[in-house]
């Protein structure tokens, strides 16, 4: 079965807007740890309010990039079409509150409304033996057999990967999803490809697993 790695171009583009958190963002202690070693797979989750602020705004994609604390941020258009979909792997989504517009923040926000949405981490795994891996860090001997390797710390630290291979029979039924040992990275399958086209989202990059690559040192643009 093939799947698709998702990205969302960030601040590096300038074709369009992207979003950063407005102020010093509330953080709290929690995020989603794995089953096995209680280890973090995701970022410390983002509280409300959750006001952002959106830069080179003259245009707003479906998907906004940026630095921002969330697996994803889209249009309201996007939210409502998956939600008329039979698709599966997004959680939920939260409003997201636009406070400053442009690098001065003289502008009102007449764009769409935009909102977070929380991809699930299932116990899908990826074989990062199959992906041609460079590390910066290697796993050690004592790396978790469920979120490792990969992830940082005990697990190791990517340094790049060649292609993308799903252990298939890991795989739970999710069309989105993040790995539970390839944090960061949302996979979708051919459905939810075929979804994001046929609406004309607009921002984001789909790459097939078995051409899609990754330099540390050299990120998507």
């Amino acid at each position: 079965m093939e799947f698709y790695k998702l990205d969302v171009p960030s601040f590096t583009q300038y074709k369009y807007a992207w979003a950063e958190p407005a102020g010093k963002p509330k953080i709290s202690d929690d995020c989603e740890r794995c089953p096995k070693c209680n280890r973090p797979v995701s970022l410390l989750f983002y509280v409300p309010p959750f006001n952002i602020e959106i830069k080179q705004p003259r245009r707003i994609g479906d998907f906004v990039g940026g630095i921002i604390p969330f697996d994803l941020v889209v249009s309201e258009r996007f939210m409502k079409e998956y939600l008329e979909s039979n698709l599966n792997g997004i959680l939920d989504f939260f409003e997201l509150s636009v406070v400053k517009v442009g690098s001065k923040g003289s502008k009102d926000y007449d764009g769409p409304r935009l909102f977070s949405a929380r991809i699930e981490r299932p116990l899908t795994q990826v074989d990062y033996k199959k992906m041609d891996v460079k590390w910066d860090n290697k796993p050690t001997k004592g790396y978790c057999e469920l979120c490792g390797p990969g992830g940082g710390g005990d697990n190791g630290t990517l340094k790049s990967y060649q292609r993308i291979s799903v252990i298939e029979n890991t795989w739970t039924g999710l069309d989105l999803f993040i790995p539970i040992n390839f944090s960061g990275n949302i996979l979708i399958t051919k459905k939810a490809k075929e979804f994001i086209e046929n609406n004309s989202f607009q921002n984001y990059q789909i790459t097939i697993d078995k051409e899609s690559k990754f330099d540390f040192y050299n990120p998507i643009k």
